[in-house]
């Protein structure tokens, strides 16, 4: 699913700008304790991969493929999402310079840190052509039941707690991500009010889509608003 991968992957990797020269590529200093040891250092690229393995892809790609196959609003979105309107709105967010160098700022810490963008590989979903259990085409719900099904499996909380700097969320290099993603607010809202912007929210909106509910998503788990989604979505459970 190419909307879904490339969100996901934009919205981990494509955050916030820092001067536009590029730094080399220097091996960091490892600090000593005060009894002269090496100070432990923590790893990004572990940090980071334990945050996107609490993503539950294997049941958005079971909730996906049910969708797919079985409801035409759902399939409606899906074409939607593959447009030539949405594919341009995709390259206008990515091409944006803060995108562009909060990508090149990841890759940098994760290949000091020993790991590679392929951590990211664990997002895609990868989606078969037939139902699973014959019983997937009686629970489908059109677009809004997909989105209050997605809303439920999906730990909006539990994904910000572990990127929001906190009494237990003390990493530097995930409390400087976390700096960035709230920084790239402004570009969010830059890019919706675009022209192109505004043609693939229109078509949202036409579909069924709950716009609001989306964007209150969004808003909250990139720490952009602390609005909660119950009066979107009043089943959902933050501590599910």
């Amino acid at each position: 699913m190419r909307f879904i991968g490339c969100t996901t992957f934009l919205a981990f990797s494509c955050l916030v700008a820092f001067t536009t020269a590029t730094p080399a590529l220097l091996a960091p200093i490892r600090p000593f304790s005060q009894n002269g040891s090496l100070a432990l250092q923590n790893n990004f690229a572990l940090e980071l991969k334990g945050v996107i393995r609490m993503v539950p892809i294997s049941q958005i790609e079971k909730l996906v493929q049910t969708y797919l196959l079985n409801d035409p609003e759902f399939q409606s979105l899906i074409r939607a999402i593959n447009s030539v309107p949405a594919f341009r709105f995709y390259r206008q967010f990515a091409n944006q310079p803060e995108v562009r160098q909060l990508q090149q700022w990841i890759v940098q810490q994760l290949v000091l840190s020993g790991g590679s963008p392929k951590i990211f590989e664990y997002l895609e979903l990868e989606i078969k052509i037939f139902n699973k259990y014959p019983y997937w085409s009686q629970i489908v719900n059109g677009i809004r039941g997909f989105q209050s099904e997605l809303v439920q499996i999906y730990p909006v909380e539990l994904i910000r707690s572990l990127l929001e700097p906190s009494a237990t969320q003390k990493s530097a290099q995930l409390a400087e991500l976390w700096r960035r993603l709230v920084a790239l607010r402004p570009v969010y809202e830059r890019v919706l009010a675009t022209q192109a912007g505004k043609v693939i929210t229109t078509e949202l909106q036409r579909l069924g889509v709950d716009v609001g509910g989306l964007d209150a998503l969004i808003r909250y788990q990139f720490g952009w608003s602390n609005v909660t989604l119950s009066n979107n979505f009043p089943n959902y459970d933050y501590y599910y």
